[in-house]
């Protein structure tokens, strides 16, 4: 009879030292691999692989850990090491010829800012210049490329700030202005974004789902039997949460539809706007969004379990 053996795995530590090792010898001289410890959204710390080559300061972040949770599943390290390698080949330009922090004028007008977790961030509001606003923390970032991949973007600490000599008030001012023009919001019904997502999605047949099947699937749902939903979010799709506080979107949208607002939290990537009346669900909403964020956000995308009214009388976002 033959016998099978298991193999067994590296550990984590063993699966990084080894991978750096590999792909530094596949890139050659004139490259440079550091690793270091990236904090996240809400204190998610991830290990970074940065490869720099010379003459370039900045190179994007490579988390590995996913990379690890690949090998896990069965697939070598040669072939990860591969991955990493096209990776770094297909993102090979220089995102910046010189020190970010001495050139101010050159990234002003990238300068953006995000909503994230104010208690869940409390170790990184101690390092980057930020504003408190509800139970949330306005962060900036500065833009350096946008793709078809994605975004890449700096954050920007108060080493940032000291070095341009520039206020607080000042970075929100660049912000405001940039924010709304280079993540341009969007607000579209629930039933456009889920039909979005679903026709996206092909079957296993690699059929797309028709839209007389979709209107079914619509009245079979949730959403047929409740008041409507709003998902607003940016064109990119990304950190989209930050749109309630470009001037005037949501007082000109609860206009258009004559109507308070619940304002939920999905993600720091979105939110959803439910017109109401008066403030009486707001608890049933907030154990709905405290579940939501338990079970279906991923940690570091969580933006809060609380549940935000707008009064159009007042004109004003209150918890």
């Amino acid at each position: 009879m033959i016998q099978v053996v298991k193999e067994e795995k590296i550990a984590y530590q063993s699966f990084v030292r080894m991978v750096c090792t590999m792909l530094q010898k596949r890139l050659g001289e004139g490259y440079d691999l550091r690793l270091h410890k990236v904090t996240k959204n809400n204190s998610l710390e991830l290990d970074s692989l940065v490869v720099l080559r010379k003459g370039v300061t900045y190179a994007p972040n490579i988390y590995l850990l996913s990379y690890y949770e690949s090998y896990l599943e069965g697939i070598e390290v040669t072939d990860i090491v591969d991955r990493l390698y096209n990776l770094y080949i297909s993102n090979t330009k220089p995102v910046l010829d010189r020190d970010f922090s001495y050139i101010f004028d050159e990234v002003k007008n990238n300068i953006t800012y995000r909503l994230i977790s104010y208690e869940r961030n409390k170790k990184l509001l101690t390092q980057v210049p930020h504003i408190k606003y509800l139970d949330l923390a306005i962060t900036f970032h500065c833009l350096i490329n946008e793709d078809e991949d994605g975004i890449g973007t700096i954050r920007i600490t108060n080493g940032h700030i000291n070095s341009w000599d520039i206020s607080l008030m000042q970075l929100l001012e660049f912000a405001r202005i940039n924010t709304c023009a280079l993540f341009p919001a969007t607000i579209k019904s629930m039933e456009d974004t889920i039909r979005g997502i679903v026709q996206d999605t092909p079957f296993d047949d690699g059929a797309n789902i028709s839209d007389e099947e979709f209107e079914l699937l619509m009245k079979q749902s949730y959403y047929n039997d409740n008041p409507p939903m709003y998902v607003l979010t940016n064109k990119q799709g990304i950190n989209g949460a930050s749109c309630i506080l470009y001037d005037d979107l949501i007082e000109e949208f609860a206009d258009e539809i004559q109507s308070d607002l619940f304002i939920l939290p999905s993600s720091i990537h979105e939110l959803i706007l439910i017109p109401t009346k008066n403030k009486k669900n707001s608890n049933s909403l907030k154990k709905m969004v405290m579940e939501v964020n338990l079970t279906q956000v991923a940690p570091e995308d969580v933006l809060s379990d609380n549940v935000y009214y707008y009064n159009r009388k007042q004109n004003a976002i209150i918890l």
